[in-house]
């Protein structure tokens, strides 16, 4: 499974210097939204990661889609709503590490 990066060139950049392989590059909603559609059918993605605002401006559809997904996880970075990683923790293994 490989973790995908979706974002423009500011958001990518410490992510390419981390050693993320995988960096899909956007410039409009559409691109987010194009990306997006196409990792969520993909076998072989267990991450995305995305900035929080570009995941807002998405249309409702495939959003809700992308918040739901199990396999592969949506991981959305950017303001405080999107910060709640016991949730996403808990969602991605299924256990609740914190009990």
């Amino acid at each position: 499974m490989e973790m995908v990066l979706l974002g423009d060139n500011s958001f990518t950049l410490g992510f390419k210097l981390a050693g993320i392989k995988r960096i899909e590059t956007c410039y409009s909603e559409d691109d987010y939204a194009y990306y997006l559609k196409e990792l969520l059918g993909d076998p072989n993605v267990g991450i995305i990661v995305l900035p929080q605002e570009a995941l807002d401006l998405i249309p409702l559809s495939l959003r809700s889609q992308a918040e739901k997904s199990i396999n592969p996880i949506v991981f959305p970075i950017g303001d405080q709503r999107s910060v709640d990683i016991k949730n996403q923790i808990i969602k991605l293994i299924g256990v609740d590490l914190w009990k």
